[in-house]
C-alpha cells in the first residue's frame, strides 16, 4: 500500500491543477500562443498545416505522457518524481524541436536539388520574351513542391501589391541558403540597371549544378568517416542496453541509485560532446 501512496499524490496533484484550469476557464492555447513564435519559423519551413500554440501544447502532452512513463518505471519518490517532470517536458520541446528541423532540412535540400531547374525554366521563360512575374507562373505550373508552392507564395504577395523584390527577399527568409540569395541578388541588380537576366540565370544554373557535383563527391569521400561516427556514437547506447538487459544488478544500480544517474548524465554529456565535435569535423562549407 505504501508504494501506492506517491501515485495517488501524483494524480490528486495533477486532478487539482485540472481543477483550477477549469474552474478559471484558463486558455492553454492563448497562454502557448504567447510562447510559441520561436516555433513558428521553423513550422513554416517544414511545410507543417499546424499552428504554433497547438504544435507547442502537443509537445508539453508528449512530456507529460513522457514524465508518467518514467515515474511508473523507475517508482522513484515524490520529490525526485516531481523534479523528472520539467527535464521531461524539455525533452519532448527539444525532440519536437529537432524534428521541425530536420523537415525543414529535408524540404531545404528539395528545394536545393530543383532550384537549377527552376532558373533554367525561368532563363528559358525570359529569353522568348516572358515577364519575370510570368515567368514565376510557369515554373508553378510545371515544377513540384517545394518550388511549386514556394513560388506560388511570391506571386500570391505580388496580386497584392507587395514589389517582386520584396516578395522574392520574403521567400530568401524562408528559405535560406547562398544559391537562394544569389538568385535575389541577380534579380535585383536586373531590376534596377537592366541586362541580359536570361544569360545571368543561365550561368547561375550552371554554378550550382558544378557546386552540386563537388558536394556529391564531397559526400562520398566523407562517407567511411560518417559511418564511423554513427558506429562510435551507438556504441556506448548498444553495450548499455545490453548490460541492463543480461546483467539485471547491474541494470538496478545504473537506473535506480544516484551513481548510476551520474554515470549515466556524464555519459549522455560526453556522447553529447563527440556528436557536436564530429559533426564540425565533418562538415565542409562549399
Amino acid at each position: 500500500m505504501v508504494g501506492v501512496f506517491p501515485y495517488a499524490i501524483g494524480v490528486s496533484v495533477c486532478s487539482m491543477i485540472a481543477l483550477i484550469v477549469y474552474s478559471t476557464e484558463f486558455d492553454l492555447r492563448v497562454f502557448a500562443s504567447k510562447y510559441a513564435d520561436v516555433f513558428r519559423k521553423d513550422i513554416d519551413r517544414a511545410d507543417m498545416s499546424i499552428a504554433a500554440a497547438d504544435f507547442m501544447l502537443g509537445a508539453l502532452g508528449a512530456g507529460a505522457v513522457l514524465w508518467l512513463v518514467v515515474v511508473l518505471r523507475l517508482h522513484q519518490t515524490v520529490l525526485i518524481s516531481l523534479l523528472t517532470f520539467p527535464v521531461c517536458e524539455a525533452v519532448a520541446l527539444l525532440g519536437g524541436v529537432m524534428y521541425l528541423r530536420f523537415r525543414g532540412k529535408m524540404r531545404l535540400k528539395k528545394f536545393g536539388d530543383q532550384l537549377e531547374m527552376v532558373l533554367r525554366t525561368i532563363a528559358g521563360a525570359v529569353r522568348v520574351g516572358v515577364g519575370l512575374r510570368q515567368a514565376f507562373v510557369i515554373v508553378i505550373e510545371e515544377l513540384p513542391n517545394p518550388s511549386k508552392k514556394e513560388f506560388r507564395r511570391v506571386v500570391g504577395r505580388t496580386n497584392i501589391g507587395i514589389p517582386l523584390v520584396d516578395a522574392l527577399d520574403e521567400t530568401a527568409k524562408t528559405i535560406p541558403g547562398n544559391e537562394m540569395k544569389m538568385f535575389v541578388k541577380v534579380v535585383k541588380v536586373q531590376q534596377q540597371t537592366g541586362g541580359d537576366l536570361a544569360s545571368v540565370l543561365e550561368t547561375l544554373a550552371s554554378t550550382i549544378r558544378d557546386r552540386r557535383r563537388v558536394i556529391r563527391k564531397m559526400n562520398s569521400l566523407t562517407a567511411q568517416g560518417r559511418f564511423g561516427a554513427f558506429i562510435i556514437g551507438g556504441l556506448p547506447v548498444g553495450i548499455g542496453a545490453f548490460v541492463i538487459g543480461t546483467q539485471p544488478e547491474m541494470g538496478q544500480a545504473m537506473l535506480h541509485t544516484v551513481p548510476g544517474w551520474c554515470m549515466l548524465g556524464l555519459a549522455g554529456f560526453l556522447e553529447l560532446a563527440a556528436i557536436i565535435a564530429l559533426a564540425k569535423i565533418l562538415q565542409l562549407d562549399v
